[in-house]
Protein backbone atom coordinates (compact mmCIF):
# COMPACT_ATOMS: atom_id res chain seq x y z
CA UNK A 1 0.00 0.00 0.00
CA UNK A 2 1.27 3.26 -1.08
CA UNK A 3 2.10 4.98 2.07
CA UNK A 4 0.15 8.43 2.96
CA UNK A 5 1.88 11.77 3.18
CA UNK A 6 -0.09 14.75 5.18
CA UNK A 7 0.67 17.91 5.74
CA UNK A 8 -0.93 21.33 7.03
CA UNK A 9 -0.98 24.24 5.92
CA UNK A 10 -1.67 26.85 9.14
CA UNK A 11 -5.09 28.30 8.92
CA UNK A 12 -6.66 31.57 9.01
CA UNK A 13 -5.41 31.69 13.27
CA UNK A 14 -1.86 32.91 11.87
CA UNK A 15 -2.92 35.46 9.51
CA UNK A 16 -3.09 38.49 11.99
CA UNK A 17 0.03 37.89 12.99
CA UNK A 18 1.41 38.63 8.73
CA UNK A 19 2.43 41.86 7.62
CA UNK A 20 1.59 41.49 4.04
CA UNK A 21 3.59 43.32 1.49
CA UNK A 22 1.79 45.95 -1.05
CA UNK A 23 -1.64 45.29 -2.08
CA UNK A 24 -3.42 42.86 -4.13
CA UNK A 25 -2.18 43.09 -7.78
CA UNK A 26 -4.68 41.49 -10.55
CA UNK A 27 -2.27 40.07 -12.60
CA UNK A 28 -3.61 39.37 -15.86
CA UNK A 29 -3.33 34.99 -16.75
CA UNK A 30 -2.99 35.33 -20.58
CA UNK A 31 0.63 36.92 -21.11
CA UNK A 32 1.56 40.14 -22.00
CA UNK A 33 3.44 40.89 -25.40
CA UNK A 34 7.45 40.08 -24.95
CA UNK A 35 10.02 38.88 -26.94
CA UNK A 36 10.99 34.98 -26.43
CA UNK A 37 14.25 32.72 -26.36
CA UNK A 38 14.86 29.46 -28.20
CA UNK A 39 16.06 27.85 -25.08
CA UNK A 40 15.62 27.41 -21.35
CA UNK A 41 15.32 30.97 -19.54
CA UNK A 42 17.26 29.68 -15.78
CA UNK A 43 17.40 33.38 -13.84
CA UNK A 44 15.83 37.07 -13.88
CA UNK A 45 16.39 40.53 -12.30
CA UNK A 46 14.48 43.68 -12.76
CA UNK A 47 16.70 46.38 -12.62
CA UNK A 48 16.77 49.74 -14.39
CA UNK A 49 13.78 49.47 -16.37
CA UNK A 50 15.22 46.44 -17.87
CA UNK A 51 14.39 42.40 -17.56
CA UNK A 52 17.88 40.74 -17.58
CA UNK A 53 17.21 36.85 -17.93
CA UNK A 54 20.16 34.35 -18.35
CA UNK A 55 20.00 30.39 -19.20
CA UNK A 56 20.85 28.17 -22.31
CA UNK A 57 19.90 29.78 -25.23
CA UNK A 58 21.41 31.46 -27.84
CA UNK A 59 19.00 33.94 -29.43
CA UNK A 60 16.20 35.90 -28.76
CA UNK A 61 13.06 36.31 -31.25
CA UNK A 62 9.88 38.69 -31.29
CA UNK A 63 6.43 37.53 -29.93
CA UNK A 64 4.49 35.21 -32.52
CA UNK A 65 7.66 34.15 -34.27
CA UNK A 66 8.88 30.37 -34.44
CA UNK A 67 12.45 31.67 -35.86
CA UNK A 68 15.46 34.57 -36.55
CA UNK A 69 15.26 36.99 -34.63
CA UNK A 70 18.57 37.96 -33.09
CA UNK A 71 21.99 36.66 -31.53
CA UNK A 72 22.24 36.65 -27.81
CA UNK A 73 24.43 33.96 -26.23
CA UNK A 74 23.18 33.01 -22.75
CA UNK A 75 22.33 36.57 -21.74
CA UNK A 76 19.83 39.29 -22.92
CA UNK A 77 17.63 42.51 -21.44
CA UNK A 78 14.08 43.07 -22.44
CA UNK A 79 12.18 46.29 -21.85
CA UNK A 80 10.10 46.12 -18.41
CA UNK A 81 7.96 48.40 -20.54
CA UNK A 82 7.18 47.20 -23.92
CA UNK A 83 8.71 43.25 -23.91
CA UNK A 84 11.00 44.23 -26.78
CA UNK A 85 14.93 42.98 -26.71
CA UNK A 86 17.33 45.93 -26.00
CA UNK A 87 20.87 46.45 -27.06
CA UNK A 88 22.39 45.05 -24.29
CA UNK A 89 24.26 41.47 -25.21
CA UNK A 90 27.01 40.43 -23.01
CA UNK A 91 28.24 37.26 -24.59
CA UNK A 92 28.69 34.14 -22.01
CA UNK A 93 29.96 30.77 -23.11
CA UNK A 94 28.07 28.42 -20.67
CA UNK A 95 24.84 28.53 -18.91
CA UNK A 96 23.58 31.53 -16.77
CA UNK A 97 22.23 30.04 -13.63
CA UNK A 98 22.08 33.25 -11.38
CA UNK A 99 21.40 37.24 -12.12
CA UNK A 100 21.29 40.07 -9.40
CA UNK A 101 21.52 43.70 -10.16
CA UNK A 102 23.44 46.00 -7.84
CA UNK A 103 20.97 48.81 -5.15
CA UNK A 104 21.33 51.41 -7.77
CA UNK A 105 20.99 49.21 -10.88
CA UNK A 106 24.25 50.37 -12.60
CA UNK A 107 25.79 46.62 -12.90
CA UNK A 108 24.37 43.05 -13.05
CA UNK A 109 26.65 40.12 -11.40
CA UNK A 110 26.19 36.89 -12.99
CA UNK A 111 26.75 33.32 -12.05
CA UNK A 112 26.41 29.98 -13.69
CA UNK A 113 28.64 27.53 -15.66
CA UNK A 114 30.73 29.67 -17.84
CA UNK A 115 34.65 30.08 -17.52
CA UNK A 116 34.54 33.06 -20.19
CA UNK A 117 32.63 36.69 -20.53
CA UNK A 118 32.92 38.78 -24.01
CA UNK A 119 35.78 36.63 -24.48
CA UNK A 120 37.38 37.09 -21.42
CA UNK A 121 38.20 34.66 -18.47
CA UNK A 122 35.44 34.81 -15.57
CA UNK A 123 34.97 31.46 -13.93
CA UNK A 124 31.56 31.10 -12.77
CA UNK A 125 30.79 35.04 -11.62
CA UNK A 126 30.82 38.50 -13.56
CA UNK A 127 29.77 42.02 -13.45
CA UNK A 128 28.67 43.36 -16.33
CA UNK A 129 27.72 47.07 -16.75
CA UNK A 130 23.62 47.38 -16.95
CA UNK A 131 23.37 49.98 -19.83
CA UNK A 132 26.39 49.29 -22.09
CA UNK A 133 27.42 45.80 -21.98
CA UNK A 134 30.83 46.54 -20.34
CA UNK A 135 32.74 43.93 -18.74
CA UNK A 136 33.68 44.95 -15.18
CA UNK A 137 37.19 44.54 -14.37
CA UNK A 138 35.87 42.87 -11.01
CA UNK A 139 37.66 39.57 -10.96
CA UNK A 140 36.15 37.01 -8.25
CA UNK A 141 37.06 33.48 -9.91
CA UNK A 142 35.68 30.54 -8.42
CA UNK A 143 35.93 26.30 -9.23
CA UNK A 144 32.42 25.97 -9.25
CA UNK A 145 29.23 26.41 -10.46
CA UNK A 146 27.52 29.54 -8.76
CA UNK A 147 23.88 28.99 -8.34
CA UNK A 148 23.00 31.86 -5.94
CA UNK A 149 23.72 35.57 -5.75
CA UNK A 150 22.53 38.28 -3.10
CA UNK A 151 23.79 42.09 -3.04
CA UNK A 152 24.12 43.12 0.45
CA UNK A 153 25.42 47.01 1.33
CA UNK A 154 29.40 46.59 0.63
CA UNK A 155 29.43 42.79 -0.24
CA UNK A 156 28.32 39.91 -2.89
CA UNK A 157 27.78 36.97 -1.53
CA UNK A 158 27.71 33.79 -3.47
CA UNK A 159 26.43 30.23 -3.71
CA UNK A 160 26.88 27.18 -5.52
CA UNK A 161 28.92 23.68 -5.53
CA UNK A 162 31.98 25.43 -5.19
CA UNK A 163 35.37 24.76 -2.80
CA UNK A 164 37.28 28.13 -3.84
CA UNK A 165 37.02 31.48 -4.70
CA UNK A 166 40.14 33.65 -6.13
CA UNK A 167 42.19 30.44 -4.93
CA UNK A 168 41.17 30.30 -1.14
CA UNK A 169 38.97 28.10 0.56
CA UNK A 170 35.51 28.77 0.42
CA UNK A 171 32.86 25.41 0.86
CA UNK A 172 29.83 26.54 -1.44
CA UNK A 173 29.60 30.34 0.46
CA UNK A 174 31.93 33.07 0.24
CA UNK A 175 31.26 37.03 -0.21
CA UNK A 176 33.15 39.21 -1.85
CA UNK A 177 33.43 43.63 -2.09
CA UNK A 178 31.45 45.40 -4.73
CA UNK A 179 34.12 47.90 -5.13
CA UNK A 180 36.91 46.88 -8.89
CA UNK A 181 39.13 45.22 -6.26
CA UNK A 182 36.50 42.22 -5.73
CA UNK A 183 38.24 41.99 -1.86
CA UNK A 184 37.42 38.37 -0.87
CA UNK A 185 35.62 39.21 2.23
CA UNK A 186 36.21 36.67 6.24
CA UNK A 187 32.86 35.44 5.32
CA UNK A 188 33.04 31.80 5.22
CA UNK A 189 30.30 29.52 6.55
CA UNK A 190 30.80 25.88 5.84
CA UNK A 191 27.91 24.15 4.09
CA UNK A 192 28.08 20.52 3.62
CA UNK A 193 26.82 20.91 0.25
CA UNK A 194 25.15 22.32 -2.42
CA UNK A 195 24.00 25.85 -1.77
CA UNK A 196 20.67 27.47 -4.32
CA UNK A 197 19.27 30.01 -3.11
CA UNK A 198 20.44 32.84 -1.15
CA UNK A 199 18.58 36.44 0.31
CA UNK A 200 19.01 38.67 2.26
CA UNK A 201 17.29 39.69 5.48
CA UNK A 202 15.23 42.75 5.95
CA UNK A 203 17.49 44.77 8.21
CA UNK A 204 20.84 43.36 5.74
CA UNK A 205 22.40 41.76 8.90
CA UNK A 206 21.74 38.54 8.00
CA UNK A 207 21.93 36.07 5.08
CA UNK A 208 19.44 33.23 4.18
CA UNK A 209 20.75 30.52 2.60
CA UNK A 210 18.69 27.75 1.16
CA UNK A 211 20.37 24.56 -0.99
CA UNK A 212 20.83 20.85 -0.22
CA UNK A 213 22.96 20.66 2.85
CA UNK A 214 22.21 19.43 6.07
CA UNK A 215 24.74 21.30 8.30
CA UNK A 216 26.73 24.62 8.16
CA UNK A 217 29.62 25.02 9.90
CA UNK A 218 28.72 21.80 11.15
CA UNK A 219 25.78 22.37 12.80
CA UNK A 220 22.42 20.72 11.84
CA UNK A 221 20.66 22.98 9.45
CA UNK A 222 18.57 20.90 7.18
CA UNK A 223 18.49 23.26 3.90
CA UNK A 224 17.75 26.64 5.38
CA UNK A 225 19.81 29.02 7.44
CA UNK A 226 20.31 32.29 9.07
CA UNK A 227 23.85 33.53 8.54
CA UNK A 228 25.07 37.06 10.36
CA UNK A 229 26.75 39.14 7.89
CA UNK A 230 29.46 39.56 10.83
CA UNK A 231 29.62 36.20 12.82
CA UNK A 232 28.25 32.64 12.47
CA UNK A 233 25.01 31.22 12.59
CA UNK A 234 21.87 33.01 13.54
CA UNK A 235 19.01 30.95 15.75
CA UNK A 236 16.78 30.30 13.27
CA UNK A 237 14.09 28.04 13.84
CA UNK A 238 12.93 27.35 9.92
CA UNK A 239 14.21 23.32 9.34
CA UNK A 240 12.52 22.08 6.07
CA UNK A 241 12.89 18.50 5.56
CA UNK A 242 13.18 19.21 1.59
CA UNK A 243 15.42 20.71 0.15
CA UNK A 244 15.28 24.46 -0.75
CA UNK A 245 16.12 26.02 -4.31
CA UNK A 246 13.99 29.41 -4.05
CA UNK A 247 14.06 32.34 -1.50
CA UNK A 248 12.85 36.06 -0.77
CA UNK A 249 12.12 37.92 2.04
CA UNK A 250 8.80 40.33 1.20
CA UNK A 251 8.41 42.23 4.13
CA UNK A 252 9.15 41.07 7.75
CA UNK A 253 8.44 37.30 6.51
CA UNK A 254 11.23 34.56 4.30
CA UNK A 255 9.39 33.07 1.54
CA UNK A 256 10.93 29.23 0.87
CA UNK A 257 10.32 27.34 -2.17
CA UNK A 258 11.64 23.87 -3.25
CA UNK A 259 11.48 19.92 -3.46
CA UNK A 260 11.59 16.52 -2.04
CA UNK A 261 8.74 14.32 -2.80
CA UNK A 262 6.27 16.84 -4.49
CA UNK A 263 6.77 20.31 -4.43
CA UNK A 264 6.48 22.66 -1.44
CA UNK A 265 6.25 26.48 -0.71
CA UNK A 266 6.70 27.50 3.29
CA UNK A 267 6.07 31.07 4.56
CA UNK A 268 8.29 32.00 7.94
CA UNK A 269 9.28 34.54 10.02
CA UNK A 270 12.30 36.82 8.91
CA UNK A 271 12.76 37.06 12.51
CA UNK A 272 12.69 33.80 13.91
CA UNK A 273 12.13 31.24 11.64
CA UNK A 274 8.67 30.57 12.51
CA UNK A 275 6.40 28.58 9.82
CA UNK A 276 3.47 30.97 9.11
CA UNK A 277 2.24 27.89 6.59
CA UNK A 278 3.18 24.91 4.37
CA UNK A 279 1.60 24.91 0.61
CA UNK A 280 2.33 21.09 -1.54
CA UNK A 281 2.35 20.86 -5.07
CA UNK A 282 2.97 17.65 -7.29
CA UNK A 283 6.24 18.74 -8.28
CA UNK A 284 9.33 20.68 -7.47
CA UNK A 285 8.86 24.71 -7.17
CA UNK A 286 12.16 26.04 -8.35
CA UNK A 287 11.36 29.93 -7.92
CA UNK A 288 9.84 32.55 -5.93
CA UNK A 289 8.71 36.02 -5.86
CA UNK A 290 6.41 38.73 -4.28
CA UNK A 291 4.02 40.95 -6.16
CA UNK A 292 1.40 42.78 -4.12
CA UNK A 293 -0.16 40.45 -1.99
CA UNK A 294 0.41 37.48 -4.30
CA UNK A 295 3.62 34.77 -3.90
CA UNK A 296 4.39 34.20 -7.90
CA UNK A 297 5.54 30.71 -7.54
CA UNK A 298 6.95 28.71 -10.63
CA UNK A 299 8.31 25.23 -11.30
CA UNK A 300 7.38 21.04 -12.60
CA UNK A 301 3.83 20.87 -10.74
CA UNK A 302 0.95 20.19 -12.37
CA UNK A 303 -0.96 20.57 -9.09
CA UNK A 304 -1.70 22.55 -6.16
CA UNK A 305 -2.25 19.58 -3.48
CA UNK A 306 -5.70 20.87 -1.77
CA UNK A 307 -5.07 20.89 2.20
CA UNK A 308 -1.56 19.53 1.69
CA UNK A 309 -2.63 16.48 1.46
CA UNK A 310 -1.06 13.64 -0.76
CA UNK A 311 0.18 10.38 -1.46
CA UNK A 312 2.85 7.93 -3.24
CA UNK A 313 6.45 8.26 -4.27
CA UNK A 314 6.36 10.36 -6.60
CA UNK A 315 3.60 12.20 -4.78
CA UNK A 316 -0.14 12.48 -6.27
CA UNK A 317 -2.68 14.84 -4.32
CA UNK A 318 -5.45 13.81 -2.71
CA UNK A 319 -7.49 16.84 -4.22
CA UNK A 320 -5.70 18.42 -6.72
CA UNK A 321 -6.53 21.89 -7.91
CA UNK A 322 -5.22 22.93 -11.19
CA UNK A 323 -1.75 24.84 -11.54
CA UNK A 324 0.40 23.99 -14.66
CA UNK A 325 3.84 25.45 -13.51
CA UNK A 326 2.89 28.15 -12.35
CA UNK A 327 0.32 29.91 -10.06
CA UNK A 328 -0.03 32.82 -7.14
CA UNK A 329 -0.68 31.75 -3.96
CA UNK A 330 -2.26 34.49 -1.25
CA UNK A 331 -0.06 35.43 1.94
CA UNK A 332 -3.16 34.84 3.93
CA UNK A 333 -3.10 30.76 4.23
CA UNK A 334 -1.06 30.11 1.14
CA UNK A 335 -4.09 28.81 -1.51
CA UNK A 336 -4.06 29.36 -4.67
CA UNK A 337 -5.57 33.20 -5.99
CA UNK A 338 -7.32 33.00 -9.66
CA UNK A 339 -4.54 33.80 -11.44
CA UNK A 340 -3.80 30.93 -13.60
CA UNK A 341 -1.17 31.14 -16.83
CA UNK A 342 -1.33 27.13 -17.52
CA UNK A 343 2.62 26.78 -18.88
CA UNK A 344 2.91 23.92 -21.11
CA UNK A 345 5.43 22.54 -23.44
CA UNK A 346 8.23 20.39 -21.51
CA UNK A 347 8.25 19.23 -17.78
CA UNK A 348 10.74 21.04 -17.24
CA UNK A 349 7.89 24.13 -16.85
CA UNK A 350 9.48 27.18 -15.00
CA UNK A 351 12.43 27.68 -13.55
CA UNK A 352 12.68 31.36 -12.61
CA UNK A 353 10.25 33.98 -11.90
CA UNK A 354 10.24 37.74 -10.53
CA UNK A 355 8.10 41.05 -9.96
CA UNK A 356 8.85 44.45 -10.98
CA UNK A 357 7.11 47.05 -13.15
CA UNK A 358 3.58 46.38 -11.16
CA UNK A 359 3.94 42.85 -12.94
CA UNK A 360 5.32 39.38 -12.92
CA UNK A 361 8.10 37.63 -15.36
CA UNK A 362 8.50 33.66 -15.62
CA UNK A 363 11.33 32.14 -17.41
CA UNK A 364 11.86 28.28 -18.03
CA UNK A 365 11.54 25.57 -20.69
CA UNK A 366 8.18 25.88 -21.65
CA UNK A 367 6.51 27.01 -25.47
CA UNK A 368 3.10 27.65 -24.82
CA UNK A 369 1.26 30.31 -21.58
CA UNK A 370 -2.31 30.09 -21.59
CA UNK A 371 -2.64 29.10 -25.33
CA UNK A 372 -0.61 31.19 -26.55
CA UNK A 373 2.84 30.61 -28.00
CA UNK A 374 5.55 31.56 -26.02
CA UNK A 375 9.09 29.81 -25.46
CA UNK A 376 10.89 30.19 -22.88
CA UNK A 377 10.15 33.84 -20.89
CA UNK A 378 6.83 35.59 -20.19
CA UNK A 379 5.23 38.91 -18.97
CA UNK A 380 2.93 39.37 -16.76
CA UNK A 381 1.02 42.53 -16.38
Amino acid sequence: MASRLRLFIVGAAMTAFLIVPGTANALNSSPGSSWQTNGRVRAIVVAAGKIFIGGDFTRVRAPGTSSGGVARSHLAALSLATGRVMPWHPSANGTVTALRANARGTTVYIGGGFTRINGHARAHLAAVTASGSTLRKWHANTNGTVYAIAVGKTRLYIGGSFSRVKGSKRNRLAAVGQKSAARLAPWHPNANSTVRALTMSPSGKRVFVGGDFTRVNGRVRPHLAAIWTVGGLSRFGAHPVWRVSALRTAGKQLIAGGGGNGGHVALYSAVNGARRWLAVTDGDVQGVAASGSTIIVGGHFNNYCIGGEGHGDPLVCDRPQPRRKLMGLGFGEGTPTAWDPDVVGSPIGVSAVAAGGGGAQAGGAFTKVRGVSQQGFALFR
